[in-house]
């Protein structure tokens, strides 16, 4: 009878008494990853999503990440470097300017000193109010795309036939003068 003992078990004996402990005994076949080695900054797509190394941490990348970074504040305030920025005033200021309040109040002062403020801020104004008119006018021009369907569906699931009243050609050209009239009111 020669049973003897087998080969990989006498391997792994030498492999004790010399040291290696973690060294193979058997060699096999099978399927192995291939590890990338990644470094700071890179940006690669794994799984369906995208990833990168930031600060030594392995992060994924999404549509939020330039809303987080617009909303995040800093510790102190780029332009004097001495305030901390966390008072709500503080913060609202730096989303809003790119600097703390008391720099805000200085930058404002300056202009009124040079005598700038007026103009800047009658701009300024302009600026914003024609922003939310063209906002408005989208927004409506959205709901007359939709408004196109006669019929709509209930929470309960019935269908209800809402189809008469005035034509979008009708309500555009009343929204226009509205709009009109909001504008000459202004003094435009």
């Amino acid at each position: 009878m020669k049973k003897g003992i087998k080969e990989s078990n006498v391997q792994r004996m030498r492999n004790l008494v010399t040291g290696k402990h973690s060294a193979k005994t058997k060699i096999r076949s099978g399927y192995t990853t291939a590890k990338k080695s990644r470094s700071e900054g890179d940006v690669w797509e794994q799984d369906g999503k995208k990833w990168t190394i930031k600060d030594g941490i392995k992060r994924t990348i999404n549509k939020l990440d330039s809303a987080r970074k617009a909303y995040s504040v800093p510790l102190s305030c780029p332009k004097c470097d001495n305030e901390k920025l966390n008072h709500k005033v503080h913060k609202a200021m730096y989303r809003r300017w790119g600097m703390c309040f008391t720099c805000v109040t200085k930058w404002e002062h300056k202009m009124k000193k040079d005598g700038t403020y007026d103009a800047w801020y009658k701009q300024f104004d302009e600026s914003n109010f024609n922003a939310y008119i063209d906002d408005i006018q989208k927004e409506y021009n959205e709901w007359l795309q939709g408004r196109n369907s006669e019929q709509f569906i209930t929470e309960a699931g019935d269908i209800e036939d809402w189809s008469g009243g005035k034509s979008n050609e009708e309500l555009s050209k009343e929204f226009k003068e509205q709009i009109k009239k909001v504008m000459e009111s202004r003094g435009e």
